[in-house]
């Protein structure tokens, strides 16, 4: 039977202290308490990694801390105790929904991750955890420039579609270098987020607009996705993905073909419950 994650994102509870960032708030639970630990998104965001849920500001987000941790899952930063980095990307990948976690592990992993560190997190997790943790890491890419890739990318391949390479590198005729966000170089397929950050403004949308048609001379195709579409909206766009691949060469056997029709339907439910 096909399994399908979680996928909903997480809502944050009203904060007891409007207006306070994260940090601000744990020191101060910290001074009040020396046994606290910050743990979960807390820890990531003290320690530099924004894995709050898309469009929440880190004044809504509920504290995350335990007392009394031992202190081989913890370190100092800033002054403050958190979880060490790779308990803290092993409790996000085993306990955050399925886009999140694996965007939460993209960050962490491209910021740098110790492998010994991880591995002796992961062998204090077991059951579903673990599952969910492995699961998480084995779909991660530090080549990820934003969540939203993140995202886009884990739906492709929970929809059993072929796996883009991100950051995909293309020579354009005059010799110089386009990037795209994600891409498929033997079919010559792309996909573009609009609206990040990296790619708003007059001046880089005319400049996306230049390149967008360089790679068309060169025989590219390059679907343009943006935030409603990948967190609202994938069954529409995994299945023009899919056609397109398709018109462009691709070549599945008919029974992958049927279930990936299964999978992109299962997982935008699971996306809206």
């Amino acid at each position: 039977m096909m399994q399908i994650p979680a996928y909903r994102t997480a809502i944050a509870e009203p904060s007891a202290s409007t207006g306070a960032g994260l940090r601000k708030r744990f020191e101060e639970a910290f001074e009040a308490d020396l046994s606290l630990t910050a743990t979960g998104r807390t820890a990531a965001w003290i320690q530099g990694f924004d894995v709050l849920p898309p469009g929440v500001a880190e004044h809504e987000w509920p504290l995350e801390y335990a007392p009394g941790l031992p202190v081989e899952d913890t370190a100092v930063v800033d002054g403050l105790p958190v979880t060490h980095r790779a308990r803290t990307l092993v409790d996000l990948a085993a306990g955050l929904p399925r886009l999140e976690a694996v965007a939460a592990a993209d960050q962490f992993l491209r910021g740098g991750i110790d492998a010994r560190s991880l591995a002796a997190a992961l062998e204090k997790v077991h059951g579903n955890r673990l599952r969910r943790a492995n699961a998480a890491l084995l779909a991660a890419d530090p080549r990820a420039e934003s969540p939203m890739e993140s995202w886009t990318r884990c739906l492709i391949r929970d929809a059993g579609l072929p796996a883009p390479t991100p950051q995909l590198r293309v020579r354009t005729a005059d010799g110089r270098s386009a990037f795209l966000d994600l891409g498929w170089d033997a079919w010559k397929v792309g996909i573009e987020h609009d609206g990040m950050d990296a790619h708003t403004g007059t001046e880089a949308e005319l400049h996306d607009r230049h390149r967008h048609h360089a790679l068309h001379g060169l025989g590219w195709e390059v679907m343009t996705l943006n935030a409603a579409d990948v967190m609202e909206h994938p069954r529409k766009w995994l299945t023009e993905l899919r056609e397109l691949l398709l018109s462009r060469g691709w070549d599945p056997d008919l029974s992958d073909l049927h279930d990936i029709g299964a999978r992109i339907e299962a997982l935008t439910q699971a996306m809206h419950r």
